[in-house]
């Protein structure tokens, strides 16, 4: 139907349908027709049940149709022509007619209306043209039509496939549509969610943010997004992530919003449990941190008021003549003496802890000869490693300069690592004491051939009052946490190298003294 007037100097021909009962009328519209240059190929027809006949059998590109008819009316024939060709144009002829007529028969489908005074081939011709270009447009029109319908419904069908809510807005954020899973959730019919009715499945804590938010993204165009509960159809509440992003026109204008609600609420409690938790651990933390410095004072408390009695128990043990009446005697004054200094160690250990965490700890740093402090060390662990018949080994010849250090407390630290090293070295093991030279420090290393240390157990060895398995090397006690704040007083740095059944190996590396 249609076919473009362009074709008609080709080997296209038009095909004319011609209905008039006068063949006196008939022949003059063959005339023009023939006259206008045209190429056209012409049928007829005298009644209106012969028209219909022909039009149900053949395909013509245009009817020129009589008004008055002797069997049918014409405005009947035209509206009976429409509906069994509904694309195909008609033109008008009429000898007597009136504007009412006219407008009649152009509401009811005609391209034209021509009377026949006024026909010459040229007034065909145009009328010809014109009905056709009117059924092409019209025909374009509703082939748009039917593609627009058949994209709205790939997209309904795509948007009912999809997991989360869908829906449409129009400029106003006025809801006009759902998809069905919106709707099956909560079981409303579609005509009352329409317009904002579907604020009535919104959480009264949340509904007035979300239709705030909502027509501030209306007004502004920019995406909309909101997290909020929304109500089944059972009464209860899910989380819902929603979006929306608005359609513009050609011009620019917003003419709509898309939507989508994806279900969120396991997320949502999962964030709520998380967050639970970490209120939990948090809370549980700080009270482990008051328990332990409610425990650090009263050790510190403890231990200074511990300190006075447990002198004058070592000042009255040493005044005892030193030739007691009996072997007996003596022992108990050795036993005494050996007990208070093993006593007033613990007591310096817990002020040296108290001092540590309330950041009251302060070392004395001086250049110090690091080779002397060593070779004292080995002089103090000799005579044992003699006795226990263990072999003591020590390489410190390399180390020439000065470290920045606090004397007495650095022998304190080598000693306890020495002491720990003697104390878990089987009879007939060997302990190693050797320092090096670094760039921008000296490092100490003390090597023992003991059972080593449980990897498990590595990361707690430093940790204050923490006692694991004696055999495996980790009874740390308070000597090796006040070790490595001795070391980190320094602005220096402790750690352990270990292999189970291989030894341990204790580093401290201590900066140079400034030259």
């Amino acid at each position: 139907m249609g076919i473009p007037l362009a074709r008609q100097n080709g080997t296209y021909r038009l095909r004319i349908l011609v209905v008039d009962d006068d063949e006196a009328d008939r022949l003059a519209v063959r005339r023009c027709l023939h006259q206008s240059g045209l190429s056209v190929t012409i049928e007829e027809a005298r009644t209106g049940a012969e028209a219909l006949k022909l039009i149900a059998h053949s395909d013509y590109d245009c009817v020129f149709l009589d008004y008055y008819l002797p069997d049918v009316a014409g405005l009947s024939l035209l509206e009976s022509l429409k509906a069994a060709a509904p694309e195909l144009p008609v033109v008008i002829f009429t000898g007597r007619g009136d504007e009412d007529i006219a407008v009649q028969l152009m509401k009811a489908g005609a391209a034209d209306y021509l009377p026949k005074a006024s026909i010459t081939a040229e007034r065909l011709a145009a009328g010809l043209r014109h009905a056709m270009e009117l059924a092409r447009a019209t025909a374009a029109r509703k082939q748009a039509e039917n593609e627009l319908r058949a994209e709205e419904s790939r997209f309904r069908t795509l948007a009912n496939a999809i997991p989360q809510f869908a829906w449409m807005a129009d400029a106003s954020g006025a809801r006009y549509w759902f998809n069905q899973r919106w709707l099956d959730y909560t079981g409303i019919p579609l005509e009352e969610l329409t317009g904002w009715d579907w604020r009535q499945v919104h959480h009264p804590d949340h509904v007035d943010r979300v239709i705030q938010l909502m027509r501030e993204s209306c007004a502004t165009g920019e995406p909309w997004e909101d997290t909020f509960p929304l109500r089944g159809k059972d009464g209860t509440y899910r989380w819902f992530l929603s979006r929306a992003l608005a359609i513009r026109g050609t011009d620019g204008d917003i003419v709509g919003w898309l939507g989508t609600n994806t279900d969120v609420t396991d997320q949502k409690n999962a964030e709520v449990e998380r967050e639970r938790l970490l209120l939990l651990e948090h809370e549980a933390r700080s009270r482990a941190e008051h328990a332990t410095k409610a425990r650090d004072g009263l050790l510190a408390i403890v231990a200074h008021d511990l300190r006075n009695p447990l002198h004058i128990i070592m000042s009255a043990a040493a005044k005892i003549p030193p030739s007691p009446p009996d072997k007996k005697g003596r022992n108990y004054i050795e036993f005494i003496q050996r007990s208070a200094r093993e006593m007033d160690r613990l007591v310096c250990d817990l002020l040296d802890v108290s001092n540590m965490e309330s950041g009251k700890f302060a070392v004395r740093r001086t250049p110090v000869d690091l080779r002397a402090i060593l070779v004292e060390a080995r002089e103090r662990f000799g005579l044992s490693a003699q006795e226990r018949n263990i072999a003591l080994d020590y390489d410190i010849d390399a180390v020439v300069r000065s470290v920045s250090a606090d004397c007495d407390r650095l022998l304190q630290v080598i000693g306890n690592l020495l002491g720990n090293a003697f104390k878990f070295t089987p009879e007939g093991g060997r302990v190693s004491l050797r320092a090096c030279e670094r760039e921008g420090h000296a490092e100490i290393i003390i090597r023992d051939s003991g059972p080593g240390i449980a990897t498990e157990n590595l990361p707690h060895i430093f940790d204050r009052f923490w006692r694991g398995d004696h055999a495996s090397r980790a009874s740390a006690g308070l000597g090796l946490a006040i070790c490595k704040g001795i070391v980190e007083a320094h602005n220096g740095r402790i750690w352990v190298e270990s292999i189970v059944g291989g030894g341990t190996s204790f580093h401290v590396s201590i900066p140079w003294a400034e030259t």
